[in-house]
């Protein structure tokens, strides 16, 4: 029978001991088998045509890739009908990938998918971070040695939640995660991180459930997942993507360090800005100061003007008053010699006491004695009549 060309899925595959390869190929229509057929390669072309495959497409031959194999009709009278596989086209597996990898990106970006999480904003000091990856990996080990490390000694607290890193189970592991971590909700951010390897161990970064559950976070994600290839789906729907761990943790300290720059150089500005203010205000004290010596000196100069013109007035009013005092005393002094009992005498005028006292202060009556005083003379009288 002639050699013909078709295309497949694998169904199952097993080596046995002696190296041959017994697959089942399907034909499916969506999710069901439509139509199955047993198919062998036999070991002496198992080995070439699995060694270009795998060189081509960077993965082995394995259940659930689509195939274009070269085949040749077989029937067995006790076994049925059956293919024997000649060669197989990797090319064809290779662009089945990225046709279906160009189509989940498609439906990506129509839902909005791939920007919703870069929506959300970095912390400016991420400190409690969940990380999303194998606690074996050699990329977690670099990214928590290289946050440890820190020249600054920036305290980052890391919390692994441990998932499958490749092969089918890898994504759902990878959304058990992110489930555990969102009902914690305490992160200021995820992180998924995982080391090197083959183009075909980061097929489940392609995972389109996956990649919606990324899109659905309320907290930032960053990648690492340590490729060199274009982007993995995952890495489109992340906040941010790094090529590796050690990327990842490098730009979580330089951002923290950023915000210790910005820190630093406010309180710096603050320390300039209150050491001018303190200038300024102090130039303004010494001007006030000098001002207030001024006008104090000023003040006191007036005063002790008004203090002399004070005492001048009060001199001369002083001398004023005194000399009119003066006057006034010389004149009751004239008057006081005027009214002198002894110049009163020398007129000839006298005085009559009676028990020293004069008789106009008190009754004089029949028999009292009285003296009557001049100038030159006393005569004591006695009454005999009034």
């Amino acid at each position: 029978m002639p050699q013909q060309w078709i295309i497949a899925e694998i169904g199952e595959l097993r080596i046995n001991q002696k190296g041959h390869c017994y697959m089942e190929l399907v034909e499916k229509e969506g999710n069901f088998i439509q139509a199955k057929i047993r198919a062998n390669i036999w070991a002496y072309q198992y080995k070439s045509i699995s060694q270009a495959f795998q060189l081509t497409t960077g993965s082995a031959l394995a259940p659930g890739q689509k195939v274009l194999l070269n085949v040749t009709a077989n029937f067995h009278e006790v076994y049925g009908l059956s293919l024997n596989v000649n060669d197989i086209d990797p090319n064809f597996t290779l662009g089945e990938r990225t046709k279906q990898r160009e189509a989940v990106l498609n439906r990506l970006t129509s839902s909005g998918a791939i920007e919703k999480n870069r929506t959300l904003p970095l912390p400016l000091v991420p400190q409690k971070i969940a990380v999303i990856s194998s606690a074996t990996a050699a990329g977690f080990q670099d990214f928590e040695e290289q946050l440890k490390n820190n020249p600054r000694n920036i305290d980052f607290r890391l919390t692994l939640f441990n998932a499958l890193m490749q092969g089918d189970a890898a994504p759902s592991s990878i959304i058990k995660a992110i489930e555990q971590i969102e009902s914690d909700g305490c992160f200021d951010l995820i992180v998924l991180i995982r080391g090197g390897g083959a183009q075909t161990d980061l097929d489940c970064f392609d995972d389109e459930a996956l990649c919606m559950r990324i899109s659905e976070l309320t907290k930032p994600l960053l990648t690492g997942i340590g490729h060199q290839r274009d982007q993995t789906l995952a890495d489109l729907v992340a906040h941010t993507s790094l090529k590796t761990p050690t990327a990842v943790a490098e730009f979580l300290i330089e951002g923290t360090y950023r915000f210790d720059d910005f820190l630093h150089d406010a309180l710096l500005r603050i320390k300039r800005g209150l050491a001018q203010s303190l200038q300024v205000r102090m130039n303004e004290l010494e001007k006030f100061e000098l001002r207030l010596k001024g006008e104090l000196s000023h003040q006191f100069d007036k005063a002790d003007s008004l203090l002399s013109q004070l005492d001048t007035k009060l001199q001369h009013r002083t001398s004023q008053r005194l000399k009119t005092l003066n006057t006034a005393l010389t004149q009751l002094a004239h008057r006081i010699h005027l009214n002198d009992p002894k110049n009163l005498f020398k007129k000839g005028y006298t005085i009559t006491l009676k028990n020293g006292k004069r008789i106009q202060q008190q009754n004089v009556n029949s028999g009292d004695e009285i003296i009557t005083i001049g100038e030159g003379i006393s005569i004591k009288s006695k009454v005999t009549d009034k």
